[in-house]
């Protein structure tokens, strides 16, 4: 039996930061972004819940 880390619910969570951050970065890291980007995540009892993107830009 796998611990709660490796659980199918967990595995397809993960995935889904992997891409969420992968779009945050391709989104951010370009001349002309100025601001603050973040990745949250709720875990309860181990298992990863929600995922919350969080993308703030500066008007210059």
């Amino acid at each position: 039996m796998g611990t709660v880390a490796e659980s199918r619910t967990n595995r397809d969570k993960m995935e889904q930061l992997h891409l969420a951050l992968a779009e945050i970065l391709s989104g951010v890291l370009k001349r002309g972004f100025h601001g603050t980007a973040g990745l949250e995540m709720t875990v309860q009892d181990g298992t990863i819940q929600h995922i919350r993107r969080k993308v703030e830009q500066v008007e210059r």
